[in-house]
């Protein structure tokens, strides 16, 4: 099922956001992801802690499709966080 809508998680309630948050956290390694929860090791949080939903859930979508373990930490982690990142 495909739907367009978006969601301004800065206009949600904490409660709300908490929530979502911890719906995602359930999803960390899969393609359900939501780009949302900290799912990156200690190396990149520079780089993804204040990165945008869209690009987390870029981030965690190529390390998936390149068979990455998406809390770990590698030469391969960092070009696909570089490259997405910048």
């Amino acid at each position: 099922m495909s739907t367009n809508f978006s969601l301004n998680l800065e206009t949600i309630s904490t409660q709300a956001f908490k929530g979502i948050l911890k719906i995602d956290q359930g999803f960390v390694g899969s393609s359900d992801y939501m780009g949302i929860a900290f799912f990156w090791n200690y190396d990149y949080r520079h780089f993804l802690r204040d990165a945008t939903v869209s690009k987390r859930k870029s981030v965690h979508s190529k390390f998936i499709k390149s068979g990455l373990n998406v809390s770990e930490s590698s030469e391969a982690h960092e070009k696909i966080v570089f490259a997405v990142c910048g």
